[in-house]
């Protein structure tokens, strides 16, 4: 009967705190990705509905599709704010934004929040049973309020869940660190702490998830007393629709064909046929992703490679403010007068599995990657993966499918030049013993077993 399918089916609403990536959204940075393909992934479960809403900057132009009403978009007046300084999509800090300005914004979230949930509760008869705050902080506290308001309204009990993500974290780090107090004056950390969202008896959060036992640590060092017993660790899923070999097959050439070089100063060129290697990094242009310990490599195997009669191609996509594309560029082409480095610019998610799966080998050379995304979507495209021993990816990169090399430790230039030196090493090593052909298959096997969205959201 009816009253039976409501009673089995899970309603879950999510507040997401960066956009997703669908026409006139922009680039969506990872939590925005995580939190579409979750959304996607609980709609395609059977008995479980998801609604969700994400903010959308007015430089960015997007209309939920007519009869679309699983989604809203938050509409914002300025940039999507953020924790930390370095982000491809916002140059807009939570720190800039006045105290009252602040209370606002938080009351117009709040107050769009209940009333979607109020109109989505409408539309199926059903209670929400959960509450999703991606990032632990401004949304936690939404969500929280939202939480209140329904209570005082007599609705049926909701359970406010945190998805835990990188940046809010490392924003509390610099607040508590106290070295930069004009960037990060201590101001969000006592609101949460005297708002008591993560207290042990608070009851206020039931659970918290996190894509990697690094990020529970992340989590723990802020709020020491959160019980360990509502912590799910919660390996980020990909997209199997997405992140494929292309189908039918296409070669390296007519994959570059489709693409260009983007340098800062002049226009775009065509990228030459004929490699016998690529070599990939993708991520965004920030200190800690470490893209000058691959350029410093790159210069290394152009010539070891070159000295055996065959050529490489260095492709770098991905994108940042425009002194981090200079300076990079500037690395790469005048410094060490790289030959074969090109780069692309940020790329859609399709585009970026053609590039993977005609690629030799991925490079992600960060320091502690909260995760490593692009690792498991690299390997989901037949491709083996290098990254440093540190962060996310030590949990699952082994042998079979890649390499890490040693964490030298820093972003600073010394240590990116031990790492550059590893780097060129392995990936020498990856090429002429053929680590596509001998690893491929192993990559696709531990990406779909590990790391497929549905697995993901059917396990939370």
């Amino acid at each position: 009967s009816s009253a039976d399918h409501l009673a089995t089916m899970v309603q879950i609403f999510q507040l997401g705190t960066n956009n997703w990536q669908v026409e006139g959204g922009g680039f969506a940075p990872g939590s925005g990705i995580l939190h579409e393909a979750h959304h996607n992934a609980y709609n395609k479960l059977p008995g479980t509905k998801s609604f969700s809403v994400w903010p959308l900057p007015p430089k960015l132009t997007h209309q939920p599709a007519p009869g679309r009403t699983d989604y809203r978009v938050f509409k914002l007046e300025h940039d999507i704010p953020i924790c930390e300084s370095v982000s491809p999509v916002s140059n807009f800090r939570w720190h800039s934004m006045s105290e009252p300005d602040f209370e606002k914004y938080r009351k117009r979230l709040a107050d769009f929040c209940f009333e979607y949930m109020e109109a989505a509760e409408k539309e199926t008869g059903k209670p929400f049973n959960i509450f999703i705050a991606h990032h632990a902080f401004l949304n936690a506290l939404v969500g929280n309020d939202v939480m209140q308001r329904r209570k005082a309204a007599g609705k049926p009990p909701c359970q406010l869940c945190v998805f835990v993500h990188g940046t809010a974290l490392k924003m509390y780090v610099h607040e508590k660190g106290g070295k930069s107090p004009a960037e990060y004056p201590m101001r969000f950390l006592p609101i949460m702490e005297k708002e008591r969202i993560f207290a042990k008896d608070s009851g206020i959060v039931s659970r918290i998830f996190a894509i990697s036992a690094q990020q529970v640590d992340a989590f723990k060092e802020i709020f020491a007393e959160f019980p360990d017993d509502r912590v799910t660790v919660s390996p980020n899923g990909i997209d199997f629709d997405t992140f494929h070999a292309p189908d039918p097959p296409m070669s390296r050439d007519q994959v570059l064909a489709e693409l260009e070089h983007v340098p800062y100063d002049g226009a775009p060129t065509a990228i030459p046929s004929g490699y016998d290697y690529m070599v990939t990094f993708v991520g965004k242009f920030a200190n800690w992703k470490r893209l000058d310990s691959l350029l410093y490599a790159a210069a290394g195997y152009e010539k070891t490679i070159a000295d055996k009669g065959k050529k490489v191609c260095t492709i770098i996509v991905g994108s940042g403010p425009d002194e981090a594309i200079k300076l990079y560029q500037d690395l790469a082409l005048k410094e060490l007068g790289l030959k074969h480095c090109y780069f692309l610019g940020a790329q859609k998610q399709p585009t970026l599995a053609k590039l993977y799966a005609v690629s030799s080998i991925g490079v992600f050379p960060s320091k502690a990657e909260p995760f490593g995304l692009v690792f498991v979507e690299c390997m989901a495209c037949q491709c083996p993966v290098i990254g440093a021993n540190s962060g996310g990816p030590k949990d699952f990169v082994s042998d079979a499918v890649g390499c890490l090399v040693p964490e030298p430790g820093s972003y600073e230039p010394a240590d990116v030049k031990i790492l550059a030196k590893d780097l060129d090493k392995t990936i020498t090593q990856a090429l002429l013993d053929d680590w596509k052909g001998k690893k491929g298959a192993a990559c696709l096997q531990l990406a779909r077993d590990r790391f497929g969205v549905a697995t993901q959201v059917s396990r939370l």
